[in-house]
This record gives structure tokens, sequence and C-alpha cells, in this order.
């Protein structure tokens, strides 16, 4: 079918997460975000091999995820004498046999070395194109030796609607804009006029 009306009754189930997913990406953008809700995905580390990300909203790809409360993960021990990045990331998955979907908190690995150590490779695709697995990366966890450093954000969260609303300019009220033939109601903001 080319056209399908999705908040429509249709007699039968025909809506699926492609769908939402789809209109959440229209509405927020592609990529993957951080809501302003919860405690916004803000996280710590518990002990020197626990991350705990706390309660938030992300949508990846359109796909809406709910942390309710804080979610742990486990990060390995470093090496002494080396550096090393890991990377917390929320990870998407889709069974492509039964088309169930699931994410949840993994930390990657990175790998250690005595240099300046590089963040390790994560799923990039989208699950707007049909992938079955993607990752949106939440936290850098920088290791010295056995030490773990300052967690470092690497998502985005979005402004709420509302508080967007209040930063675009408002059109000026109504007055009468002086003509060659009288006034005319509306508005003039620089080089644009807009009549009522």
């Amino acid at each position: 079918m080319t056209v399908e009306l999705i908040t429509g009754f249709a007699g039968t189930p025909h809506i699926g997460s492609d769908d939402v997913g789809a209109f959440n990406a229209g509405l927020v953008g592609p990529g993957d975000y951080a809501l302003a809700t919860g405690n916004q995905l803000k996280a710590t580390m518990s002990n020197a091999n626990t991350i705990a990300v706390q309660s938030g909203d992300a949508v990846l790809n359109g796909r809406h995820v709910h942390l309710t409360g804080t979610t742990t993960a486990t990060v390995q021990s470093g090496t002494q004498g080396q550096k090393r990045n890991d990377i917390a990331v929320l990870r998407y998955t889709k069974n492509t046999t039964t088309g169930v979907e699931t994410c949840s908190l993994v930390v990657l690995k990175g790998t250690p070395t005595t240099g300046t150590p590089a963040d390790p490779a994560h799923n990039t695709g989208s699950i707007l194109d049909g992938v079955a697995t993607a990752d949106m990366p939440l936290y850098r966890i920088p290791l010295d030796g056995i030490t773990v450093g300052t967690l470092v954000p690497l998502f985005t969260v979005l402004t709420p609607m509302k508080d967007v609303w209040v930063r675009v300019p408002q059109p000026p009220p109504c007055r009468f804009i002086p003509k060659q033939y009288g006034h005319v109601p509306g508005y003039k903001m620089a080089h644009v006029a807009c009549i009522s």
C-alpha cells in the first residue's frame, strides 16, 4: 500500500514500530537524542567497574526508549600503565526472525595503549534504514591504568518545544503601515511586511 492512514481505524491492527519511529524522527530529527525528562540520562560511576545511568528518555532514530530508574552496566578493569576509552551506549537490537526489538545499556571496551586512547567503534547505521543493530553513544569512560576518569557525555538533550517557542521572536502587535494611498493594517519587520 502506498498511502496508509496511521492514526485511523483500519478494522485490523496495522500500526507498527516503523510507523511510530518514522513519525518521531519527523518530529525530533532522525538522529539520537536525550529528552528533557527524568534525570536526563545523567550518569556516575557507582564503583570502578559499574556505570550507573539515571532515569530519562532517549530517541534513537525515532525509537523511544524510557529508562524508568537507574540502569547499570559493567566496565572491565583497566590495565596498569595503559590508557583506554570505553563507551557506554544504548544498543537497539531487532531479531530479524521474530521482529522483536529491544534496547539495553552496553559498555564497549576500547583498546589499551600507552599513547592517546581512541574510542571503540560502535554501530552507526540507522534504524530508519532497516539496520538490526544501532548504538546511541551516551558516555566516554576514560581509564588511566586502573583509575576511571570523569565521564564525558556524548549525546544532546533536546530543548522542549515549549522552551523553543518562547525564544522565537513574536511579531509586534498590528499597527497601521503608512502607504502612498493611505494606511494598511499589518506589521513590518525590516524589509518584510505582513498585511492583516
